[in-house]
């Protein structure tokens, strides 16, 4: 591959199409070589941030979510893109988790997540439509069959 692949998959935001969505951008990186380790960080995140989309972002049945996945000799990066309602996950605070699992509050665990599995996160709201970027690097001298254990 000398330059990008692009694949881009547009939904209805519900539950029932996430895995149309992640299984989008994990055969595109298994297709370009990237390490299975990379293409289940890559799914996690995907999926964290497609079900906030899905489970927040709109009324119950309304809306589309977007996932565009480019690939590159050097980087994977997946931005998903939706028109609900306006929301930097960036701006949310880390979670506390010095306490017991027991003791800690529900959520905010998959904004954490995405921002440790990704090597940079990117978001803006432009043209009334919520813009979440994530990037992950090949590690230079990856190999491209890597089966790592997770």
């Amino acid at each position: 591959m000398t330059g990008g692949v692009t694949r881009r998959l547009t939904v209805p935001a519900t539950l029932g199409h996430l895995e149309a969505l992640t299984s989008m951008v994990t055969g595109l990186l298994r297709e370009h070589g990237f390490p299975e380790k990379t293409i289940f960080e890559m799914d996690l995140a995907v999926d964290e941030a497609c079900t906030n989309i899905i489970r927040y972002a709109y009324t119950p049945g309304e809306g589309e979510v977007t996932v565009e996945c480019t690939v590159t000799p050097t980087s994977a990066t997946v931005c998903i893109i939706d028109s609900g309602h306006p929301f930097d996950p960036l701006a949310v605070e880390p979670p506390d988790l010095s306490g017991g699992v027991e003791d800690r509050p529900i959520g905010g665990l998959g904004v954490h997540l995405i921002r440790n599995l990704m090597d940079t996160v990117t978001y803006e709201y432009s043209g009334g439509k919520n813009i979440l970027c994530m990037t992950r690097f090949r590690k230079p001298g990856e190999p491209a069959s890597e089966s790592d254990h997770l």
